[in-house]
């Protein structure tokens, strides 16, 4: 019985003996799937830093669009003015004559943004005061004047409102286009992660994602990256 045991040992020990070798991953086969891994992690990079460019551009968009219609197209303009004469004062340190100029320029610009923001805020001031009025005589003018009155009131109504209506539309169409970049991004980085992981395992190497936060714009968001956990 024991020499039945021993030779059942000895069979097990050159099986595994032979088998080991197929079983074992070999460094040329781990070489292959850390570059493999090292490979996605370099196109998943690229293609995070071409999404996060795009988002922010979206952003930048829909900021100056959001300002333009708060402000109105002159005030927008006297402010991108404003910035770029600034630009050229921080370049210009060491010219004495050219700041005075641009410092003259930049008083010039600052006081026709006053006028042009007081001009918004009058008209903004006129329209309430004239809804304010149009309804005290709505409800007590005779039938014959209330529908004339009401549709005067409704395209008073309307020219304020145009602003939040404009305003909503940006936001859902900036809204829409920056959650379509992430989507994108977080689709294809998670394809490349999974295909990836799977060709490494074949090879002997675990690998997983490694999951980081990425900022598109204002958002954050987990993209998954690979990163090695052991080899067969």
């Amino acid at each position: 019985m024991k020499k039945k045991f021993l030779s059942i040992s000895l069979m097990l020990v050159l099986l595994t003996g032979v088998a080991s070798p197929t079983l074992a991953a070999s460094d040329k086969d781990v070489e292959d799937a850390i570059k493999m891994i090292e490979k996605t992690n370099v196109e998943i990079d690229e293609k995070i830093e071409k999404a996060v460019e795009k988002a922010d551009e979206l952003q930048e968009d829909y900021l100056l669009d959001i300002r333009e219609i708060e402000e109105g197209g002159k005030v927008l303009d006297i402010k991108i003015e404003k910035n770029e004469v600034l630009a050229e004062l921080e370049m210009s340190k060491h010219d004495l004559k050219k700041q005075v100029k641009l410092n003259e320029k930049l008083e010039k610009l600052n006081e026709k943004m006053v006028e042009e923001q007081a001009k918004i805020d009058k008209e903004l001031a006129e329209i309430n005061s004239e809804i304010t009025e149009l309804t005290r005589k709505v409800v007590t003018a005779e039938d014959k004047d209330t529908k004339k009155l009401e549709k005067k009131l409704n395209k008073l109504t309307d020219k304020l409102g145009r602003k939040s209506i404009e305003l909503n539309e940006k936001t859902a169409k900036y809204t829409h286009e920056l959650n379509k970049v992430i989507t994108d991004t977080y689709d294809v980085t998670l394809k490349m992660s999974a295909e990836t992981i799977a060709k490494a395992a074949e090879r002997g190497v675990q690998a997983e994602c490694s999951w980081k936060l990425v900022r598109f714009a204002d958002q954050w968001v987990w993209i998954d990256p690979i990163r090695v956990v052991g080899r067969r």
